[in-house]
């Protein structure tokens, strides 16, 4: 590092409490989606920058899912950090051992729903933004911070709404989700099928008078198993786990004495970066067409009722190449990464616009009870966030 970005990672860590005590109010700033109420933290980020004399819009959609958008430098090349500031319910409150929202830190560890994923995040762009603003960083282009809302139920009223509606045209993008501080270029896309088994009702006394649809869609779900589980394990990429399928609900009949008409199944399908939506339709499509020769009574059709596409960033993009270096100063992976969920980042890969995924925490934290997160990974995230803005876009104000 040269001395100005010596000098920026020194704020940080003369911030650092600041940085840990921010992060706790965060998490104290309830957020559970649904219904996804966004407005508490939002108002804390925004008063937090406030005190660095920066401004931020805030967008509201639907009255609670509150984002900001805040922007440091003029013209050049606009570089986006984006992190969500919803997360996802508690659950059994008896299996926390900790308060989910006001927990004291323990050493340097701190817990609570959402520290990981993904206010941990949120917390480092916000310091890293507040730190070259106040180190006198004058950037050469624009570094643009995006807490939002409604990542967790899928977008539509977070960075989906935010890019269709002009409020955000970024040149390179870091979405600030969980990747222990590495530098991830892939995570798979997302579908989920609902099929649906249609019968005919009789009495269950002369269940030969109908066609139960329970039973057809048994029947079919044992085709669908033995299938994917031959064939999934073969859809391979070397930076993430195999393509999957899981089989999320299933709902069917209306009482135990009546031949049920109707059964219905979600399954959540898990698509590589290289297969394509299309190709996920065909293929259960002619499972189902194996079926319906094999037993011409069964009635099964499907729909997408979700989609969400995968990402993926080639490694010699300067966006990943530049992030490699300064993520291995702190010890990260010296090559990219994969990441195992899903994220916001599909949104910008989709337009092509490249991204990565570089943020604290382990991800085996997210969505589980006593989620936590070592606050010195999220100390040393800012000062990535801070130096790889310096060096993606340039910068004068200091000695340089």
């Amino acid at each position: 590092m040269n001395s100005n970005e010596k000098q920026v990672c020194s704020y940080i860590d003369k911030k650092s409490g600041d940085l840990i005590a921010f992060l706790q109010q965060l998490v104290s700033k309830e957020s559970i989606n649904p219904p996804g109420n966004t407005t508490g933290p939002a108002k804390l980020i925004e008063e937090k920058l406030k005190t660095y004399g920066i401004d931020c819009e805030k967008v509201t959609v639907g009255d609670i899912h509150q984002s900001i958008i805040a922007t440091l430098g003029e013209g050049g090349k606009n570089l986006l950090f984006n992190a969500h500031i919803d997360t996802v319910p508690v659950g059994n409150p008896a299996q926390w051992t900790v308060d989910p929202f006001n927990e004291p830190i323990h050493g340097r560890i701190l817990y609570g729903r959402g520290c990981a994923d993904d206010k941990g995040g949120v917390a480092a762009m916000v310091m890293a933004m507040c730190a070259l603003k106040k180190c006198g960083i004058e950037l050469k282009g624009r570094m643009t911070i995006n807490p939002v809302a409604d990542e967790e139920t899928g977008g539509n009223d977070g960075v989906k709404f935010l890019l269709e509606n002009g409020y955000l045209a970024p040149d390179l993008v870091v979405v600030g989700e969980i990747t222990e501080n590495n530098v991830a270029v892939v995570h798979k896309g997302l579908i989920w099928f609902e099929i649906i088994s249609k019968g005919k009702t009789a009495h269950a006394s002369t269940p030969w008078n109908g066609v139960n649809a329970i039973n057809k869609m048994v029947k079919f779900l044992d085709r669908m198993k033995r299938y994917y589980e031959e064939e999934l394990p073969k859809h391979v990429d070397p930076l993430t786990p195999p393509a999957t399928y899981s089989i999320g609900t299933i709902e069917g009949g209306v009482k135990a004495n009546v031949v049920p008409d109707r059964c219905t199944v979600v399954i959540d399908r898990r698509i590589l970066a290289e297969e394509t939506l299309e190709e996920a339709e065909s293929e259960l499509q002619r499972i189902i067409d194996l079926e319906k020769k094999e037993d011409p009574e069964s009635d099964i059709s499907f729909k997408v009722i979700n989609y969400s596409p995968s990402l993926r960033t080639d490694p010699k993009e300067v966006l990943v190449e530049e992030a490699l270096k300064v993520v291995s100063i702190w010890g990260g992976d010296a090559e990219p990464v994969g990441y195992q969920q899903s994220s916001d980042g599909r949104y910008f890969s989709k337009m092509g616009i490249p991204t990565v995924l570089i943020g604290p925490g382990v991800a085996s934290v997210g969505h589980a009870p006593d989620e936590s997160i070592c606050v010195d990974e999220v100390i040393s995230c800012a000062k990535i966030y801070a130096i790889l803005t310096m060096r993606l876009l340039g910068y004068t104000g200091m000695s340089e």
